[in-house]
């Protein structure tokens, strides 16, 4: 049980989309235009999610890089009932120091996609990314 509530925890602390916002991450990471994303297309996606928090280009996202880049990266501002980016960080941060490297960001990413893909078929559809995304944000 503890082991669920830690993936759910980390897959939470990824900045992800929700509602309409979810096509539009889904269209960015189906690089093959196949109408599904594989892992490596969200491993992908994950890393240019990265780039764009890591505002100082020092390999770490900070909380406050995560929360200035939250409405870039999902087109709309953070909502009060989704997780704040220090609250984000601390699940992932394997190390305890309040701030997001780019390992521990794609380990979540990783877990995430694996929490996603309900039918373990090995690629996320719009819908399973939708869902996943709406489920993961909330307290």
């Amino acid at each position: 049980m503890k082991a669920c509530t830690l993936i759910a925890a980390m897959l939470a602390a990824l900045p992800a989309v929700a509602g309409p916002e979810a096509g539009k991450e889904f269209v960015t990471m189906d690089t093959d235009r196949d109408g599904k994303v594989s892992a490596a297309e969200h491993a992908s996606g994950a890393r240019s999610m990265f780039v764009k928090m890591d505002a100082d280009r020092d390999g770490k996202v900070t909380a406050a890089e995560m929360s200035a880049a939250h409405q870039a990266i999902t087109g709309q501002a953070a909502m009060y009932s989704d997780l704040s980016a220090s609250e984000k960080i601390k699940v992932v941060d394997s190390d305890g120091d309040g701030i997001l490297t780019a390992d521990e960001h794609a380990t979540g990413s990783a877990a995430m996609f694996t929490k996603m893909d309900r039918d373990k078929d090995g690629w996320l559809t719009k819908q399973e990314m939708a869902a996943g995304h709406a489920a993961m944000l909330k307290r």
